[in-house]
C-alpha cells in the first residue's frame, strides 16, 4: 500500500517543476542574484556602448552573437575598417544586458530603501571604511578592501589606456584580485572558532 501510495504521489508532480522552479529564481532573483546580475549587466552595457563608439578594441569591433557563441554563429571580432558598426547581435546583447539590469532593479526597488537605499549601501559602508583602518573588520577586511579596489582600477586604466575592455589577460588579473577580495570579506566577518 505504501509503495502504490508513493508512486502516486510522484506522479501528481509535474517533469516541468524543476524547469519552472529554474526560471522562477532566475525572473525573480534573490537580492545576491540581484547584486551579480547588476554588475554583469552594467558591465555588458558598458561594453556595447565602447564597442558601438569602436573605443572596446584598438582594431576590431566586436560581435556578440560570436563572441558569445565560441565563434559558432560567425566570428567574433571584424576589423574597424571593414566591419558595420551596429549589427542586430548588438542590440540583441544590449536587451540582454538591459533586461539583467531590469531585473535587478526590480528585486533591489523591492527591498527596504529600494534603489537609492541600495546604491548608497555600496559608499557608505565597512569596507571602504577599512581601506585606511583595520579597525573596523582587522587585516581581512583591509585586505579584501584594497583587493576589490586594484582589481576595479586595474580594468577601468587598463581599458581607458590600451583599449584592452575585452582582454582575456585583463580579465584573469581583474577576476583574480577581486575574487581574492570577496574571499577575504567573507573571511573578515567569520569568528575565530569559525
Amino acid at each position: 500500500m505504501k509503495n502504490t501510495m508513493q508512486k502516486h504521489q510522484e506522479a501528481e508532480i509535474p517533469e516541468d517543476a524543476d524547469e519552472q522552479s529554474l526560471i522562477s529564481v532566475l525572473l525573480s532573483p534573490s537580492q545576491l542574484l540581484a547584486r551579480w546580475y547588476l554588475g554583469i549587466g552594467a558591465l555588458g552595457l558598458l561594453l556595447a556602448i565602447l564597442n558601438l563608439a569602436g573605443q572596446a578594441h584598438p582594431t576590431y569591433r566586436i560581435s556578440w552573437a560570436g563572441l558569445l557563441t565560441m565563434e559558432y554563429t560567425n566570428a567574433a571580432f571584424g576589423l574597424k575598417s571593414t566591419a558595420p558598426a551596429f549589427v542586430a547581435s548588438d542590440f540583441v546583447f544590449i536587451l540582454m544586458c538591459g533586461g539583467l539590469v531590469a531585473l535587478a532593479l526590480k528585486t533591489i526597488n523591492a527591498q527596504e530603501g529600494g534603489i537609492a537605499g541600495f546604491f548608497s549601501s555600496m559608499v557608505k559602508n565597512d569596507l571602504w571604511v577599512s581601506l585606511a583602518s583595520t579597525e573596523v573588520g582587522g587585516w581581512y577586511l583591509t585586505g579584501a578592501a584594497w583587493c576589490i579596489l586594484s582589481g576595479i582600477v586595474f580594468y577601468i586604466f587598463w581599458g581607458i589606456s590600451y583599449m584592452a575592455w575585452v582582454d582575456p589577460g585583463v580579465y584573469v588579473v581583474t577576476i583574480a584580485l577581486i575574487s581574492s577580495g570577496i574571499g577575504m570579506k567573507i573571511l573578515s566577518g567569520l569568528d575565530e572558532e569559525d
